[in-house]
């Protein structure tokens, strides 16, 4: 689904825009219900456990060690902390002129089974992240 809009996106030129993205999904499967968290670039979901936050996303940016490997080991460039010497992040939709340098659209998938003491789900951006923490967010609730 991340790929396909991303190439719609392609279709209404973002080569100079893009976003970023975290989608949830709870899904029943058999007695459990099931959350699964996808998510591109630094939006990110944190979830309450009896009042504690736990992060249910990974943020895609070049600081980040897997990212910075996965860049580098595909040709891509990191420089300033960003990539391409441009963007903070290293997924994301739109930003197509970056893919030459390591931005891919594919996401991250974190699937975890609810338990009775999980609470809720706070899903924001990195407008959000760059002020809070994610125990700060969840106090906040």
């Amino acid at each position: 689904m991340f790929n396909r809009i991303n190439n719609e996106l392609r279709l209404i030129d973002s080569d100079g825009c893009g976003s970023t993205a975290c989608v949830a999904l709870v899904r029943k499967e058999g007695a459990a219900n099931v959350l699964y968290v996808a998510n591109v670039g630094d939006s990110r979901a944190v979830l309450s456990k009896s009042g504690a936050a736990e992060r249910m996303s990974i943020d895609d940016k070049c600081d980040n060690p897997g990212e910075n490997a996965r860049v580098k080991s595909g040709g891509g460039i990191i420089l300033d902390n960003r990539l391409g010497g441009v963007l903070a992040v290293t997924r994301a939709f739109g930003d197509h002129a970056l893919t030459r340098v390591g931005l891919i659209c594919t996401p991250h998938i974190v699937k975890y089974t609810v338990k009775p003491f999980d609470k809720y789900l706070v899903i924001a951006s990195d407008g959000i992240w760059d002020e809070l923490s994610d125990a700060d967010a969840i106090s906040l609730c």
